[in-house]
């Protein structure tokens, strides 16, 4: 399971309006307009390839969900949570926020282990190690554009190691 706050981030404060994709999200289980205090993660990763084909239908899987990552993070600021979060990130410095990242992925209850090793000055890893198949594109862009927050300009490349372990190797 899965806190709504994800959903609302995404799907109601980070996209658009559009009745064919809110159908859509209704017939696969998502209101957003009776959000509910959880949902099953399989229901987010369906929603995302929702949004995928309405959104960015002439996209690679992977580069719709590293937008629609970006996109929660804008839509993650909408909301009052936050919109607390996003008022410290310039001041935490990227540092600061990539070392408290693992803290902060805390939106589920399946297990998800997050090792965040600093590699260098501007340089980190962060090592997912989870029960579930979380996207790794879809937290790619949550992080590129919490990082563009802090202000850097950062690159991130995605490293698979298996369909529930992977790396994000970021500098800036």
């Amino acid at each position: 399971m899965t806190r709504a706050i994800l959903f609302e981030g995404l799907f109601v404060h980070g996209l658009p309006r559009n009745a064919a994709f809110e159908a859509e999200l209704r017939e696969a289980g998502f209101d957003r307009d009776d959000l509910l205090p959880q949902y099953p993660l399989r229901l987010f990763r369906q929603c995302l390839d929702i949004a995928c084909r309405h959104f960015y239908p002439g996209l690679t899987v992977e580069e719709g969900r590293r937008r629609l990552g970006q996109q929660f993070t804008q839509g993650f600021s909408r909301t009052v949570l936050g919109g607390v979060v996003s008022v410290s990130l310039p001041l935490l410095g990227p540092v600061r926020f990539l070392k408290k990242f693992p803290e902060h992925l805390r939106f589920d209850s399946s297990p998800i282990l997050v090792n965040a090793v600093q590699v260098s000055e501007r340089q980190f890893r962060l090592e997912f190690r989870t029960g579930v198949g979380l996207s790794p594109y879809f937290l790619r862009g949550m992080l590129e554009e919490g990082l563009r927050r802090t202000r850097v300009n950062p690159t991130l490349r995605v490293a698979q190691n298996s369909p529930i372990s992977f790396d994000l190797h970021i500098t800036w």
